[in-house]
C-alpha cells in the first residue's frame, strides 16, 4: 500500500505551482492509488499510481490521456469542466525505480461525486455530461488510441473467465455460491447482444459510471468526466450502459440488501433524456436501437467481474470486507434481472424521447426522415 511519505516523495517530481506540503488518500476508486496534494500556496492537486496489475502499459494509458485532455482543452475554455495534467519536469508522467507510473492533475475545487441513489434531475445531468464528452473527444480518430485493456467489453470472455474461476476455485469459494455462478452464466446468450461491427468506433470513456462525473458541490450542476484510464476506441452503447446501470438503479452497487436493488424507470428516462439531448444527433441509427442492450451488457459486465475477482481471492478490485465483491456480484444480478423485467419499457421509453428531440431508432439524425 502507498504511503504519504511516498506520495509527497513522488509529488516533487511533478511542476506544482510551489512545494508540496501535505499529502492525504483521496477518493474511493477500485484500482489506483489516489492522493490530494496541498502546497505551500494552498493550491490542491491530485496524484495517483496507476495500477500495473489493471494496466500493463501505464505509458499508453497516459499517452491517450495526454491526447484527451490536449482535445478538452482545446474545445472546453473553461478548466473546472475538464482534467488538465500537471507535468514533470521532462514530461507528462513520472516513472519510478520500480516502473511504477505516477501522474498529476490540477485539483477542481468546490467539487464532489454524487453517491447513489439520485435525483432524476441529477442523473439527467450525469446522462448530458456523459454525452457531451463524447461529442467533445469526436475529433479524435478512435484509432489514433492505444487499446489499453484488450477486450475489456468482450463480455463472451467474461463469461468464460467465471466459468474458469468456478472450476479452479482458488480460494475455496465456489460450493457457496453455486446458485449465483449458475445464474451468472445462464445470461451467456445475452453476452452477445452487441455486434460490435454494426457500429462505429468512437473515442469512448469505457468506465462512465456517475462516480466518474465530478458536480459543483453546490448547485449539484455536472462539471467534468474524470478517470480517464479506460479511454479508447469503444462503443458509445457501453458507455450508455454503464450510466444506466450506475445512475438508474436504486441502490449503490455494493448494497447487500438485494431486495433493495431495481431499475428506477424515471431515472432511465431522465439519464436517457439528458445523453441523448446532448449527443444524440451524432449517434448513428444502430446506436440508438441498442441503448438498451448497453444497459444490460454493463450489469453482465459487472455481476461477472465481480463474482470472478471473489472466486479468484478479491486479486483486482479493492474490497472493505470478505464479502464485498460478493455483494456487488449479487446486487448487479438483482439490477439485471429487473432490467430484463423491463425490457419492453425501456425501448419504448428511448423511442419516446427519441420523438421528443427529433430522433428515433430508425432515423438516427434529426432531420432524417
Amino acid at each position: 500500500m502507498t504511503s504519504v511519505s511516498e506520495a509527497l516523495a513522488r509529488a516533487a517530481e511533478f511542476v506544482t505551482t510551489a512545494p508540496v506540503l501535505r499529502a492525504e488518500p483521496f477518493g474511493s476508486g477500485h484500482v489506483n492509488a489516489t492522493f490530494r496534494l496541498t502546497d505551500e500556496q494552498g493550491r490542491r492537486y491530485l496524484l495517483q499510481l496507476i495500477s500495473r496489475h489493471a494496466f500493463p502499459r501505464p505509458d499508453q494509458v497516459m499517452a491517450n490521456v495526454r491526447r484527451v485532455t490536449q482535445e478538452l482543452a482545446a474545445v472546453v475554455p473553461d478548466p473546472r469542466r475538464r482534467l488538465t495534467l500537471v507535468p514533470t519536469r521532462d514530461g507528462a508522467w513520472w516513472l519510478d525505480a520500480a516502473g511504477e507510473c505516477w501522474r498529476v492533475y490540477q485539483f477542481i475545487e468546490d467539487s464532489t461525486e454524487l453517491p447513489a441513489p439520485l435525483t432524476v434531475g441529477e442523473v439527467e445531468a450525469g446522462g448530458r455530461a456523459l454525452g457531451e464528452f463524447l461529442v467533445q473527444v469526436a475529433q479524435i480518430p478512435a484509432g489514433d488510441l492505444f487499446v489499453t485493456i484488450e477486450g475489456f467489453h468482450d463480455e463472451p470472455r467474461y463469461v468464460a473467465r467465471l466459468r474458469h474461476a468456478a472450476e479452479r476455485d482458488v480460494a475455496g469459494r465456489a460450493g457457496a455460491v453455486r446458485d449465483e455462478i449458475e445464474r451468472a452464466l445462464s445470461y451467456e446468450a445475452v453476452s452477445h447482444d452487441v455486434d460490435d461491427t454494426a457500429m462505429p468506433q468512437r473515442v469512448t470513456h469505457n468506465d462512465a459510471k456517475m462516480a466518474n462525473i465530478l458536480f459543483d458541490a453546490a448547485t449539484h450542476e455536472p462539471l467534468c468526466v474524470v478517470d480517464l484510464d479506460t479511454v479508447q476506441p469503444g462503443l458509445a452503447v457501453q458507455d450508455f450502459g454503464d450510466g444506466i446501470r450506475s445512475g438508474a438503479a436504486t441502490a449503490a452497487e455494493d448494497d447487500p440488501d438485494v431486495a433493495a436493488v431495481s431499475l428506477s424507470l424515471p431515472l432511465f428516462e431522465g439519464f436517457a433524456r439528458g445523453y441523448l439531448g446532448a449527443c444524440g444527433d451524432l449517434l448513428e441509427p444502430a446506436e440508438i436501437a441498442h441503448l438498451r442492450h448497453g444497459a444490460r451488457l454493463a450489469a453482465l459486465e459487472t455481476s461477472l467481474r465481480f463474482l470472478t475477482d471473489y472466486l479468484a481471492g478479491d486479486v483486482y478490485f479493492r474490497i472493505d470486507h470478505p464479502t464485498h465483491n460478493l455483494d456487488r456480484a449479487r446486487n448487479q444480478l438483482a439490477l439485471l434481472a429487473d432490467i430484463d423485467r423491463h425490457w419492453d419499457e425501456l425501448g419504448r421509453i428511448v423511442d419516446r424521447i427519441g420523438r421528443d428531440l427529433g430522433l428515433t431508432r430508425e432515423t438516427g439524425r434529426p432531420g432524417r426522415i
